[in-house]
């Protein structure tokens, strides 16, 4: 079962939200665009990354 907490961010990760979103303030629409779509990219290639090794250690 997992852990209700698991889904919390760290201190860390609230930090670094605080942080990308003035970040993002000053940007433009586009830019802005471009970050997020780099962004999911990462997190897709995350997602197969652990698929994979998930598979590995199935084995």
């Amino acid at each position: 079962m997992l852990d209700p907490h698991a889904f919390e961010l760290s201190l860390e990760q609230q930090f670094e939200v605080c942080r990308l979103q003035q970040q993002t303030q000053d940007m433009s629409r586009e830019q802005a665009l471009e970050l997020l779509l780099k962004m999911t990219h990462l997190l897709m290639v995350k997602d197969n990354l652990i698929r994979d090794l998930t598979k590995q250690v199935a084995i």
